[in-house]
């Protein structure tokens, strides 16, 4: 069940969804709760290769890039991560997820990369990391604490169960690259099976 901005209005008062700096009021759509660009952008080092068969994948090289002393110029086919301003802590019986905004999707701006539900938000507060690519076919120059995408928030059926919750970006309250030291290891089955 997807909660609607009064009922998402009245698990904040009741400390079921926790926002900082601060939940506004004024950013509650009818589904969700508009989220905000932080300053800080990591940009790929271009050329590099990542190589997923190595048990220990060497990790990506990036540059940063901060939004408060100059927006981004993202280029068709450009990709960025960043992150928002929002980090949101939720109970158990809740998750949250991601969704892109309307207007920008218009312009070829997509804001995650198929990881849109937030995981790891019910023991601490989290930003969320936005995986940015220009799909489009203009140049979008992007400025720090623009309305990036929106939260919708769902009951689940009973709550999550904190003991599967993982580490790899705990204490995420900022942009973070990709982690492959914990990467999910290949299905199991594949070793006995020489013709995969």
């Amino acid at each position: 069940m997807i909660l609607p901005g009064d009922i998402i209005k009245e698990f904040v008062d009741q400390g079921l969804i926790s926002v900082l700096p601060k939940f506004d009021e004024k950013q509650l759509r009818p589904f969700g709760l508009r989220v905000h660009l932080s300053s800080r952008l990591l940009v790929p080092d271009g050329g590099q290769l990542v190589d997923l068969s190595k048990t220990e994948p060497s990790e990506p090289r990036y540059v940063p890039h901060l939004l408060d002393h100059e927006p981004i110029k993202l280029k068709p086919g450009d990709f960025v991560l960043g992150s928002t301003i929002e980090a949101f802590k939720i109970d158990p019986t809740l998750m949250c997820r991601l969704d892109g905004r309307s207007t920008l999707a218009r312009l070829g701006l997509m804001v995650h990369c198929t990881s849109s539900i937030i995981d790891g938000n019910h023991l601490e507060h989290r930003t969320i990391v936005v995986e940015m690519k220009n799909l489009g076919s203009f140049d979008i120059l992007l400025p720090f604490g623009i309305g990036i995408g929106m939260v919708t928030f769902e009951r689940v059926v009973g709550e999550a169960s904190l003991r599967l919750e993982q580490e790899q970006y705990e204490g995420q309250t900022d942009v973070l690259p990709a982690n492959l030291q914990f990467r999910v290891p290949r299905y199991s089955g594949l070793e006995n099976d020489d013709n995969i």
